[in-house]
C-alpha cells in the first residue's frame, strides 16, 4: 500500500474510482447514504480542488494493482468555525474491504502532517466514528442537527 499526495489533476484522471470508492464506503452503516451522494461527494472535492480552495491538501491510498483503496481531504474555511479560519478534514474515506488494519490511521496522519492548525472535522455522532476520532486526538466542541438531514452530527477539534 503506498499513500501520497495528489493534484486536482491526478484526481480528475480517476474520477469513476473516486465515484466507486465513495459509494462502497458510504452506502453501508453508519452513513447508509444512497449511491448519489457518492457522485454529489466527488463533485465537491473535484470542485474545491479545481478551483484552488485555500489549503486544499488530499492524500490518497493505492493497492499493489495501483487500485485506489482510500483517500483524506481538507482545506482551510470557516463553515465548522463560524468564524476562525481553520484547517477542515472534510472526507476520509476507506473502501470497506481495507477497512479495519489501519488505512484509515495512516491516511489520517498523512494529510494531518502539513496541516495548520487549528483543525476541524464534522462528523456522524454514533460511538464507532466519535471514538475512533477521540483515540486519534480529536474533542467534541459542538453537536449539530442539520434540518434537511435528521442525524445527529458533532464537530471535533484535533489537537495541535
Amino acid at each position: 500500500m503506498t499513500i501520497r499526495a495528489l493534484t486536482a489533476e491526478d484526481m480528475a484522471a480517476r474520477r469513476d474510482e473516486w465515484i466507486a470508492l465513495c459509494a462502497q464506503a458510504f452506502c453501508g452503516p453508519p452513513w447508509r447514504e444512497p449511491p448519489r451522494e457518492a457522485l454529489r461527494t466527488v463533485e465537491r472535492l473535484f470542485g474545491m480542488a479545481a478551483a484552488g480552495q485555500p489549503g486544499f491538501r488530499c492524500v490518497a491510498s493505492f493497492g499493489a494493482d495501483g487500485e485506489l483503496t482510500g483517500f483524506a481531504a481538507g482545506w482551510l474555511d470557516t463553515m465548522l468555525s463560524g468564524a476562525e479560519q481553520a484547517f477542515e478534514l472534510a472526507e476520509l474515506v476507506v473502501a470497506p474491504a481495507h477497512q479495519g488494519h489501519g488505512l484509515g490511521r495512516a491516511l489520517h496522519d498523512e494529510l494531518l502532517a502539513q496541516a495548520p492548525t487549528p483543525r476541524l472535522l464534522m462528523t456522524l455522532d454514533v460511538p464507532e466514528l466519535r471514538e475512533r476520532y477521540e483515540r486519534w486526538g480529536w474533542q467534541v466542541v459542538e453537536h449539530r442537527s442539520p434540518e434537511k438531514d435528521g442525524r445527529e452530527f458533532v464537530v471535533m477539534r484535533g489537537k495541535p
